[in-house]
């Protein structure tokens, strides 16, 4: 991980919880990832894993807010054997009857922080920043062993949740802005669709 960055996420989380007085609500979150790598060695297509994690939120007034999170994302990418053979050469021979060629899995810890806006009693955009850290892989693209995917990838994130009394269900779009191939040869950008739910656990309230 970084050491650089995660300083600084973290001051900012700091910052924001010690300075506004409104209620920090804390909670759990879960639900579906839609997740391609583009790039000709990956198939083009999304696939579905799933996100689980927690976050916090608060308001700076009736209208805008701020939440911040810490999710695991478990991506799983289809590979384009013929494009990657194209660009790399052979992929290695699969020594069992599950073909671990065709697919690369890759676990990541997400941390956005977005700024929200309160269009009704129901309804609220948000969008912001979200750097993610790749903690696993499943992966047999070379005989070597070798992991072929950078550590570190920087985001941006829009989206949208809908609030049924206490239940908020999310849909948003992130952007992976960061070329995830530390090889040359070919770039691969994250792009990925999240749906899911968030259940308040704890409120916060500053003490006067």
């Amino acid at each position: 991980m970084n050491k650089r960055i995660l300083p600084v996420i973290v001051s900012i989380f700091l910052i924001s919880v010690s300075s506004y007085a409104q209620p920090i609500v804390f909670g759990i979150k879960g639900g579906l990832d839609f997740t391609k790598l583009t790039g000709t060695s990956f198939g083009g297509g999304f696939t579905t894993s799933f996100n689980a994690g927690a976050y916090a939120a608060s308001n700076f007034n009736k209208k805008w807010g701020w939440q911040t999170e810490v999710v695991y994302n478990n991506g799983i990418e289809k590979i384009n054997s013929d494009g990657f053979e194209q660009v790399y050469g052979p992929l290695p021979i699969a020594t069992s009857p599950t073909d671990l060629n065709t697919t690369a899995t890759i676990g990541s810890v997400s941390i956005p922080f977005l700024i929200t806006y309160k269009i009704n009693n129901f309804f609220s955009l948000h969008a912001g920043p979200q750097v993610s850290f790749n903690v696993y892989t499943n992966q047999n693209l070379f005989i070597n062993g070798s992991v072929p995917f950078n550590q570190t990838d920087f985001w941006g994130v829009i989206g949208g949740n809908l609030d049924l009394g206490g239940l908020n269900f999310y849909l948003r779009y992130n952007n992976g802005f960061t070329n995830v191939n530390k090889m040359s040869g070919d770039t691969w950008n994250n792009r990925q669709i999240n749906f899911g739910m968030e259940i308040p656990i704890y409120t916060m309230h500053k003490k006067k």
